[in-house]
């Protein structure tokens, strides 16, 4: 009998479009490995609902019968009756709610077995401060920064100055938020203020990176868990255009925005360090699952390289990052996702194993 795996997306983020997109693929890439699916959108606003593939698919109203989590009954109810109890949920929510660990909190509760990183490696990973902290203990070169919080927000100008001080240009960036949402790029003192301004409109912690002037930016994915995980291919992604970085518009509103190049044109030295940094970087965070993890290289000097990110739930669009790193490896989408749902039944048959009375 096929394994019934229920496909999350949507989700109260700014990229509820591009999780839309994700899921089409997610869907039909677990159809064609022999799993039976069910997809649930999560709307920006109400209930979830069970909707068809066939609607996901062709861009239909995504409607259903609402349902609503289970606590610790293992399934979902539906309203008017009867409940869906899938052998694997594949959460595909970008941005917060959906990888910062909430969403990853609601479906331990739930009891069902779920691909991708776990609550902490979750939240970790969506915040830039604590990941590149993280990556630093570890012996992860990263790049200084300047953190301004909420509370500090009416009176920044010493934190601005301290920033100014590292040299531009600078990278301005909601401590915790996917896709590039909300990134500056600020090249003078003049910029410096209105772009932490606008990276508070989503977020309430802005953190002022130093940047390296057309740095190369490598990606690299990870697939594993801390019983094994391995890195694919590096490749390189290539601003186009009007675009300085790989902004938000490069990557979503722009169909010329970049150039990927696989795999990245870098030395053989270099492409193995990167792929042992992002493994490295994805078992000290605690990563399960997948992840992209992104790094800097110097344009003048490829031995300096710096973690940048990580993305513990990367993009998975027929154009995605994630998904054409591991077909340029060797394993085409299916395999990645069939490849997903074996970790995340692994992971759960793990934990219930642990011991969870006192003695």
């Amino acid at each position: 009998m096929k394994k019934k795996i229920g496909v999350i997306f949507g989700g109260k983020s700014p990229e509820h479009e591009v999780s839309i997109e994700s899921a089409k693929t997610v869907c039909s890439r677990l159809e064609q490995a022999g799993f039976s699916v069910l997809p649930f959108y999560a709307p920006r606003s109400g209930a979830w609902r069970l909707v068809k593939v066939k609607d996901l698919l062709s861009g239909a109203r995504l409607a259903g019968p609402e349902i609503e989590p289970s606590l610790g009954a293992g399934c979902f109810l539906k309203k008017g009756g009867g409940n869906l109890k899938p052998d694997a949920l594949f959460p595909i929510i970008h941005g917060s709610t959906g990888e910062d660990g909430v969403l990853q909190g609601l479906l331990e509760l739930v009891g069902i077995p779920y691909a991708g990183c776990g609550v902490t490696a979750s939240a970790v990973g969506m915040d830039k401060i604590i990941s590149k902290e993280l990556a630093a203990l570890d012996g992860i070169p990263v790049l200084p920064h300047v953190v301004i919080r909420a509370h500090q927000k009416a009176a920044m100008g010493p934190l601005l100055g301290k920033a100014v001080k590292m040299g531009f240009p600078l990278f301005v960036k909601p401590v915790a938020q996917g896709s590039s949402v909300g990134v500056s790029k600020v090249k003078r003192r003049s910029e410096l203020r209105q772009a932490v301004l606008n990276a508070f409109r989503f977020d309430s912690a802005v953190m002022i990176e130093k940047g390296i002037d057309r740095a190369r930016e490598i990606v690299c994915g990870v697939l594993g868990s801390s019983a094994g995980a391995k890195a694919s291919v590096n490749g390189e992604v290539v601003p186009k255009g009007k675009h300085e970085f790989y902004d938000y518009e490069a990557k979503y509103l722009d169909n010329d925005g970049m150039e990927l190049k696989l795999p990245a044109p870098l030395s053989a030295a270099t492409s193995e360090k990167l792929r042992d940094l992002a493994v490295r970087i994805f078992l000290a965070l605690g990563g399960s699952g997948m992840a992209r993890v992104d790094f800097f290289v110097d344009p003048k000097d490829e031995k300096k390289v710096y973690f940048c990110e990580i993305n513990t739930l990367p993009g998975f669009t027929s154009h995605s990052l994630y998904p054409r790193l591991w077909e340029k490896t060797g394993l085409k989408p299916e395999k990645v996702l069939k490849e997903l749902i074996v970790i995340a039944l692994r992971a759960a048959a793990e934990k219930r194993r642990l011991s969870i009375a006192r003695k």
